[in-house]
C-alpha cells in the first residue's frame, strides 16, 4: 500500500472522528492533515492493525488539543480574574 492509498483509505475515518471529538470542521481538518503527517513520518508498513493505530493517533491529536485550548481558556480566566 502507498501513502496515497492509506491516506485515500482512512481520511474520512480520521476527519469523522476528529469532527466528532472537535465539534468544529476547520480544527478536525487541520489535525487529520497533522496525523497523517504523524503517520507518514513514522514506519507505517509494518503496523500490523494499520485502522486502530491510525485511528489512536487521531485521538491522542484531538485530546492534545482539547487540553491545549482548555489551558488557554483557564490562562484567560485567570488574566481577567487580575
Amino acid at each position: 500500500m502507498t501513502e496515497r492509498e492509506l491516506f485515500d483509505s482512512y481520511n474520512k475515518d480520521v476527519y469523522r472522528t476528529c469532527y466528532y471529538m472537535l465539534r468544529n470542521a476547520q480544527d478536525a481538518e487541520d489535525l487529520c492533515h497533522d496525523v497523517f503527517i504523524t503517520i507518514f513520518r513514522q514506519d507505517w508498513q509494518s503496523v500490523e492493525h494499520t485502522r486502530a493505530w491510525i485511528m489512536r493517533i487521531a485521538m491522542n491529536h484531538c485530546l492534545n488539543l482539547l487540553k491545549r485550548n482548555q489551558t488557554q481558556r483557564d490562562k484567560q480566566s485567570q488574566v481577567q480574574w487580575l
